[in-house]
């Protein structure tokens, strides 16, 4: 199994807003799954008391993007052209698990699956993330 850096990939996320909002974390990698918390606060909550859909949809298209950046050691950034999302059950505030698999990666298109599990660990949204590679510009 690679050597990724975790800690210099969480980093970069957390330079902006998405990853400090949803408090992400990378937990672990089992074989070719990445395992992350994420927090949804009661900002997120739609009238009805849930998380909102977009909001899910945003923590998905979050880690899956992570995900691209340990697999190619945050020298590529993927840019969405398509986020395909299934709501499976009502996500409640608080912390969940989102699991995110590389499903093909070639030179310029990746593809990224993305499923997140409720507090009861039963699946409650999935995803199917389509992005254009791009070099990864490091600020100084």
């Amino acid at each position: 199994m690679p050597n990724y850096n975790v800690k210099k990939t969480m980093k970069r996320a957390y330079s902006g807003s998405v990853s400090t909002f949803f408090n992400t974390k990378f937990l672990k990698q089992e074989k070719e799954k990445f395992i992350f918390e994420v927090t949804f606060p009661s900002e997120t909550l739609n009238p009805f008391g849930f998380v909102q859909g977009g909001m899910i949809t945003s923590a998905l298209d979050e880690v899956t993007s992570i995900t691209v950046n340990l697999i190619s050691e945050d020298k590529k950034l993927p840019n969405s052209i398509d986020l395909h999302t299934s709501f499976h059950r009502p996500v409640k505030l608080g912390k969940v698990i989102i699991e995110s698999k590389i499903i093909k990666i070639g030179k310029n298109i990746v593809s990224i699956e993305g499923k997140l599990f409720n507090s009861e660990n039963k699946i409650a949204a999935s995803i199917l993330h389509s992005a254009i590679l791009t070099d990864l510009v490091q600020k100084k």
